[in-house]
């Protein structure tokens, strides 16, 4: 929650939380500023530890914990596997309340800690690995390191013959201000990177503290994550010094989700950042949970959106994503603008999103179908890579390419790491150093679309330029 600007009913607010916090018996409730003073930031691991402890497999010793709750055949999927005890960080709900409804919880007071039987990742405050020194929200500044270290949820569970044909991922989640801090939060699933989730955490701008319900449909290509039964999310921005203290309260798998029982409809309009004009041919999506493609008045509909928290994203090669979040509540219909800003191809642009985001998807470098040979249009794109390099000698980067899901997986893993190679070596045949530059493939196993559309895939055919760590 920030720290500065509050309103008077914030205030007030955050007045009754306080007092209920030095209400509990043993507690000792310090501003912010001092127990930042009394509890200094750990210096953060290298950025290479970082991101290593990001995907690492869980150590024997900590082993795959049994759910805290378990479902067959329920309401919501075939199977609902449930990390973390539904409690809203243990402040508990109203009577009667109904979370899955998307109404607003009451404001929770913080500190916060997790008891002994609460799962590891969950009713705690956590803090990006990245974070060293910044300034930002009052869970950060109550907490301190090893405490507030980002952690795993763990969870080992029988499909019992279960074929996985979809899955969904239902977080309830607090406190994430991405946008208001900077973070780029990245989240993996069994150590595999998967954006559609990052996409709608990045999102998110939560205050209160309240805690919110997000839903987010896997893709065709993630759910095979799940067919051995195991189950590990990792949240964490291991690149920027940001201070954005957030929480999980719990965490939902289904398996063969049902049609959502409670759901309201997003209506919108996607519009050039610049120019103000309706944009066509924007694959619009809900998470995953909804989607379309707008015609030329720039128009969209999402009906059947899960409640909670909703984030529409809109995505199209030519333009940076855009994304926006909006309170949904059963039944009920919603408005979203997304204005999207045109895609940056010139060494300054590249270097902005490298800086801010940590890496950029691009979609000017054309190969032959289904060959790794270079197509001549794709120059004046590789031309500002280059010039990229050129003028930040101390750069290294990634080229990691990546394919639409049509043809084998090894196939498209062969064809996108020869992709990233012949990039590496066009850069090297015009100065560049080859030890600056590290070629990978990832096939179809990243996708940011659905591959259901045309428009989905083309988004999925990408070469995408990625800080190399150390």
């Amino acid at each position: 929650m920030p720290m500065h600007r509050l309103p008077l009913t914030a205030l007030t607010a955050l007045t009754a939380c306080l007092l209920a916090v030095l209400a509990l018996p043993g507690c000792k409730l310090q501003a912010p500023a001092q127990a930042a003073a009394a509890a200094p930031a750990q210096t953060a691991a290298p950025a290479a530890a970082q991101a290593a402890q990001a995907t690492a497999s869980p150590p024997a010793a900590d082993a795959w914990p049994a759910p805290d709750k378990v479902e067959r055949d329920g309401p919501d999927a075939e199977l609902m596997v449930q990390i973390g005890d539904m409690d809203n960080f243990g402040f508990g709900f109203p009577d009667g309340f109904d979370l899955f409804t998307g109404r607003s919880t009451p404001v929770h007071s913080y500190p916060f800690k997790p008891s002994e039987t609460d799962a590891s990742g969950t009713d705690r405050i956590m803090v990006p690995s990245g974070f060293r020194s910044a300034s930002g929200d009052g869970y950060t500044a109550s907490t301190s390191r090893p405490d507030n270290d980002p952690r795993p949820l763990r969870v080992a569970f029988d499909l019992d013959g279960i074929e996985v044909k979809r899955a969904a991922l239902q977080l309830f989640v607090d406190d994430f201000q991405a946008r208001v801090w900077g973070a780029t939060y990245r989240v993996w699933i069994n150590g595999t990177e998967v954006p559609v989730v990052a996409t709608t955490l990045n999102a998110l701008d939560q205050t209160g503290p309240i805690g919110k319900l997000v839903t987010v449909e896997l893709l065709p290509e993630q759910i095979g994550l799940l067919r051995e039964g195991k189950f590990e999310l990792r949240i964490d921005d291991p690149s920027h010094d940001v201070a954005d203290g957030y929480a999980l309260d719990f965490v939902r798998i289904l398996i063969n989700p049902k049609p959502w029982r409670y759901t309201g409809t997003v209506h919108g309009i996607v519009i050039d950042e610049q120019s103000g004009a309706p944009l066509a041919g924007v694959l619009v999506s809900a998470s995953n949970t909804a989607q379309m493609t707008t015609g030329a008045d720039g128009n969209f509909t999402l009906s059947g959106v899960p409640a909670g928290l909703a984030v529409v994203s809109g995505s199209h090669p030519d333009y940076q994503v855009a994304t926006e979040a909006a309170d949904l509540v059963a039944g009920d219909d919603v408005r979203v603008v997304l204005r999207l800003k045109a895609a940056q191809k010139t060494s300054a642009g590249l270097r902005e999103q490298l800086d801010r985001i940590g890496k950029v998807d691009i979609y000017g470098i054309h190969f032959d179908t289904d060959k790794d040979s270079l197509r001549p249009e794709s120059d004046a794109v590789l031309g500002q890579v280059l010039d990229l390099l050129k003028q930040h000698p101390s750069l290294k980067l990634v080229i990691a390419g990546h394919t639409d899901a049509q043809g084998s997986d090894a196939h498209n893993i062969d064809l996108s790491n020869r992709r990233a190679q012949t990039v590496v070596a066009w850069l090297v045949a015009h100065g560049i150093a080859g030890e600056r530059l590290q070629a990978e493939g990832h096939g179809e196993s990243q996708p940011v679309a659905s591959n259901d559309s045309a428009e989905g895939r083309a988004l999925n055919r990408r070469v995408e330029l990625r800080k190399a760590d150390g």
